[in-house]
């Protein structure tokens, strides 16, 4: 006798109950999707970040290069550029000492070019320099650098 006053006092969920809880699983959710779009987005911006960097750092290579007399790789590693008509004699050097790429001048002084870097290579063929950059996340960059051609 006693089980079936236990069953009969026993009840399921009401209506109210059942709408309660569903309501809570949609706020769930819909805090859930605004989290994986917020997500998606900081991450298109992260990689347009670096793009505008890269971007940058090859023009500012180019200007350089298109300011000097001449340009030669000292090791794959460093490229070093000699501006034309400087007063202070400089050597530019581009190189990557630690996670990121940095024009250094012989005379004193650095600026950071190019930062998370993960790798940086420069071969030349002909008066034409390939500079390959690994990126912190992976990604292989590659652009051709003319060098100018010796004044005579």
């Amino acid at each position: 006798m006693c089980l079936i006053s236990k069953i009969k006092n026993q009840r399921g969920f009401t209506l109210l109950e059942s709408l309660f809880h569903l309501a809570v699983l949609v706020l769930f959710a819909s805090i859930s999707l605004l989290i994986v779009i917020w997500v998606r987005d900081i991450q298109n911006i992260n990689q347009i970040k670096h793009d505008v960097n890269w971007e940058l750092f090859v023009y500012d290579v180019h200007q350089y290069n298109e300011n000097s007399i001449s340009g030669e790789i000292v090791s794959p590693k460093i490229l070093m550029l000699e501006p034309a008509n400087d007063p202070d004699n400089r050597e530019f050097y581009i190189e990557q000492p630690n996670n990121h790429v940095r024009k250094r001048s012989n005379k004193g002084g650095n600026e950071i070019m190019l930062p998370n870097v993960q790798g940086l290579q420069y071969r030349q063929e002909g008066n034409e320099i390939i500079m390959k950059v690994v990126t912190q996340d992976g990604k292989l960059r590659e652009r051709v650098i003319v060098l100018p051609l010796p004044r005579e």
